[in-house]
């Protein structure tokens, strides 16, 4: 390809993945092109479908459910959500971030190549655009992901299946019943949110219960939480059908249900985009709808590395952020240097209350064989929580690594808590996760009192009165009298 132009590096799409790579490689000098398939795409599911419109959504809901909860002290408050406020502020929001998210952001204040159009692999170092060719030494698949259809017989006589894509566009007149098909963070957020602005919400959920991922006490912690605020929550139960436009049924216990909806929206997971972009002819195997990547993001072309939700692993912008940070890295040696873990990842559903992980799960650490001591410490006497009325709900859960003769540093290995603003609260102990501090560090911190993150030495206070054998309470008696 005589003609191609060339690249240090081509990065395809312009989400959380594609601007991480392209950015980082463009702060180091390098010669970059990125390729994204529409301007409106620059952003990618995080600015416009995702993340920013689905926490702006919260807010406003949270703004409701604050001002119905003050109706106890003398507060009255009547009427639903306008949707079209609710979305104009939405876009708003979406506007401000969108302004340093744009193709011609990048091309006049970061001096980087961004092409509009769909790329398609020529070989295994050239992608064609346009009808143009570019050429690169390494390329960068950062092409995202897309929501599961509900694919269900009677699926095309319903007027619009709401998706995460549409639903922050489309959904212009608030509904009277509002049905979320999935029970995992988007329907549980959006189905909380929804609520709160106005609407009957019914979650049918094909688990045991929602929050599949999380642990089973938060689990139904949050189902009791939700079944409070008027959620219908129908678990154990799989969409067989549509028997009419507003109509969708479900099939539990081996047995058929349905309810009535005015909208409904389906959060049934996501694919990987690899479709039209001849992925073939560069020698990029595809495996059961997801690229085959290993743990240093090569493809099976080690030219081509895979960032963001096309990895097809964890599906979060962070996650994004996390796979950029190693793959430089690694490409700027001979050899990878790092290899993808969750040893120091973090993740937060933004529901109310949120529930929030970080580090090494039970799951993980049991798998791997790694000895641990669990600690669980709730809010009921924390004084913070008491005031603010989340004292008998919340929850935190830490493991916590085991004393060895060689080594007798106590360190933090992960954990969730299920608290309001859990995903803030957590930050501290994933600090000290990454870092490998002793646990000593938060017992001796002296905390503002009463911040809510007292909470944190609460828990490893309970930990450290465990050392506190009689032996050694006899051996501080003595010492004192002696004295």
């Amino acid at each position: 390809m005589s003609n191609a132009k060339k690249y240090d590096l081509i990065v395809i799409g312009a989400g959380s993945g594609g601007i991480g790579a392209a950015g980082i490689a463009n702060r180091l000098g390098l010669n970059v092109l990125m390729i994204t398939s529409t301007a409106f795409d620059v952003g990618g599911d995080c600015l416009n479908y995702g993340c920013v419109p689905s926490k702006a959504l919260i807010h406003i809901s949270r703004l409701f459910h604050g001002g119905k909860s003050a109706t106890d002290f003398g507060l009255e408050v009547k009427g639903k959500a306008d949707m079209s406020k609710v979305l104009d502020y939405i876009h708003g929001q979406q506007a401000i971030i969108n302004e340093h998210e744009n193709p011609e952001y990048f091309r006049k204040e970061r001096e980087m190549d961004v092409e509009i159009g769909w790329a398609k692999f020529v070989n295994k170092h050239t992608v064609r655009v346009n009808k143009r060719d570019f050429t690169a030494k390494k390329i960068v698949l950062a092409t995202g992901s897309k929501p599961r259809t509900l694919e269900v017989p009677g699926a095309d006589l319903v007027k619009k299946i709401h998706t995460n894509e549409t639903i922050f566009y489309d959904l212009k007149t608030l509904p009277e019943r509002f049905v979320i098909v999935g029970g995992g963070p988007i329907g549980c957020e959006l189905g909380q949110a929804m609520s709160r602005l106005g609407a009957k919400v019914t979650l049918i959920n094909r688990g045991e219960h929602i929050m599949g991922k999380e642990r089973t006490d938060f689990q139904k912690t949050m189902e009791d939480l939700f079944r409070k605020e008027g959620i219908t929550i129908i678990n154990h139960a799989s969409v067989t059908k549509f028997a009419d436009a507003n109509t969708v049924v479900y099939e539990k216990d081996g047995k058929e249900e349905q309810v009535k909806f005015d909208e409904i929206l389906a959060a049934v997971g996501r694919t990987v985009r690899t479709e039209g972009m001849d992925l073939e002819k560069a020698g990029i195997e595809v495996k059961d709808g997801k690229i085959t990547v290993d743990n240093a993001y090569r493809s099976t072309n080690k030219n081509v590395f895979v960032v963001g939700d096309a990895m097809g692993r964890e599906q979060f912008s962070h996650g994004a952020e996390m796979h950029n940070r190693d793959l430089i890295v690694n490409m700027l040696s001979p050899f990878p240097l790092r290899r993808h873990s969750l040893e120091h990842f973090s993740w937060v559903t933004y529901t109310d209350p949120e529930v929030a992980t970080f580090g090494w799960t039970e799951a993980d650490l049991q798998e791997k064989g790694i000895d641990y001591t669990k600690i669980e410490q709730d809010f009921t006497h924390d004084d913070r929580a008491i005031t603010a009325n989340y004292h008998s709900y919340s929850k935190i859960v830490l493991y916590l690594s085991k004393k060895s003769l060689f080594n007798r540093t106590v360190k933090i290995l992960g954990g969730t808590m299920l608290a309001p603003h859990a995903g803030e609260l957590i930050q501290e102990l994933l600090t000290a996760n990454i870092e490998g501090t002793s646990v000593n560090t938060i017992f001796n911190k002296v905390y503002a009192y009463p911040v809510a993150s007292r909470i944190n030495q609460k828990a490893i206070t309970q930990f450290r009165e465990g050392d506190l054998t009689e032996g050694l309470k006899k051996i501080f008696q003595t010492l004192f009298r002696l004295w």
